[in-house]
């Protein structure tokens, strides 16, 4: 039998707080002993933490990780088992924990041991941040609290194949920045004269694409963009001009040459400002009354917004993307979303950039298929719908 190249899942994490590593061994008694052992016959994830001297904070000084005494997670050969090298104040541990969790399929916390109040501040805000359930155990455990859950209804860790990834037990379809200034004639997009019959035919297939994932029961996310002064700084979208380019301007304060003296009025450079007809959603793309709809400020969908939390609450672990424009706002959510965890399937038509652009776009295409997800055309992904169960009026809400 082929062992799988995953971790083995564990809706549970049992920290073990053992002091600092001096004194491990005083504190490292029976009823850390009796955790690790009920942790082990039901399958949990099991954190021993040791106490490292930080006065610099965890990653400068003696603390820094790589150093003889510094922070680090080192793996056991028991492949649910680490231990994590900290300072007092829980910063190190919130900082690198979270893949752990992730990747074990981990929804639990359970805290046993001592705890200064500083340390459980930090952790009780990364849990409520992140969405896990957190507990603290100041007594040895007790099986009548802690009985074996039954796991059989949770959601795999790792999807196989297409069929799941667009499953509406485990997939959103996020659609990205159908908005009028991207999309629309009259639009900012429109407006530069440049030809976009890339981005109307992107318009038009996710159309149906989204008329067939309501139908199919997906969750819907509209993401759209909503710029200007109020959200402006170093990483913004806003045109500076940029001479001799394949475009007229580049998008950000970062990657313009500021000591050029030549500056665009402050009028002609911004687009989906909040409350204007450029920012509101092109024809037939408006969100219906149960469908999320999450505003950006920066070219990715999760930088700054509740996106990430809102997909983890209802349970998804796949998602589906479309958008304008490819090489920008779509490639940059899409590679977010797989570091954070998340699968990615690409619907390949239903992306799009200005016509002049099309070499980026298909590089983009080329380098999100290699590195992070499923690129597939849209009548393919409708197809997966069409056969399954959802179809045929069983639809069952995301896990």
């Amino acid at each position: 039998m082929t062992r799988s190249i995953f971790p083995p899942a564990a809706d549970t994490a049992v920290f073990v707080l053992c002091g600092s590593a001096q004194d491990a061994s005083l504190q490292d008694g029976w009823r850390q002993d009796g955790w690790r052992q009920a942790a082990g016959e039901r399958g949990w994830l099991i954190l021993d933490l040791h106490e490292v001297a930080a006065p610099d904070g965890p990653w400068c000084g003696p603390a820094a990780p790589g150093q003889p005494n510094g922070c680090r997670v080192v793996p056991d050969m028991d492949a649910r088992r680490f231990v994590i090298h900290g300072d007092a104040a829980g910063v190190y541990l919130v900082s690198c924990v979270d893949l752990l969790l992730r990747t074990h399929g981990v929804s639990r916390l359970l805290f046993t041991g001592s705890w200064n109040p500083e340390f459980r501040r930090t952790l009780d805000t990364f849990a409520g941040l992140q969405g896990y359930a957190i507990e603290w155990r100041t007594g040895p455990f007790d099986d009548r609290i802690d009985q074996a859950r039954d796991l059989s209804d949770r959601p795999p860790t790792v999807l196989p194949d297409l069929a799941a990834r667009v499953s509406p037990r485990h997939a959103a379809l996020v659609l990205i920045d159908f908005q009028n200034d991207f999309c629309a004639d009259a639009g900012a997009t429109g407006r530069s004269g440049q030809p976009m019959t890339m981005i109307k035919a992107a318009v038009e297939r996710t159309r149906d694409l989204l008329a067939a994932a309501r139908k199919a029961g997906l969750c819907i996310v509209h993401v759209r963009a909503e710029y200007g002064e109020a959200f402006r700084s170093i990483g913004s979208p806003y045109r500076f001009p940029t001479p001799g380019g394949r475009e007229p301007a580049v998008w950000t304060a970062s990657a313009a040459d500021l000591s050029q003296v030549d500056r665009f009025a402050n009028t002609a450079v911004e687009v989906c400002l909040s409350g204007s007809w450029g920012a509101e959603f092109v024809d037939g793309m408006e969100p219906q009354a149960d469908e999320a709809v999450i505003a950006k400020h920066r070219f990715g969908a999760f930088a700054d917004t509740g996106l990430d939390r809102l997909l983890r609450a209802r349970g998804i672990s796949s998602l589906i993307v479309a958008g304008v424009t490819t090489n920008c706002c779509v490639e940059t959510t899409a590679r977010e979303a797989v570091m954070r965890g998340f699968h990615l399937v690409v619907a390949e038509d239903c992306v799009a950039v200005k016509d002049h652009l099309a070499d980026l776009h298909r590089a983009t295409l080329e380098s999100l298929g290699l590195y992070f997800g499923l690129v597939r055309p849209s009548d393919v992904i409708m197809a997966q719908w069409a056969q399954s169960e959802f179809a045929k009026g069983t639809v069952l809400s995301p896990a």
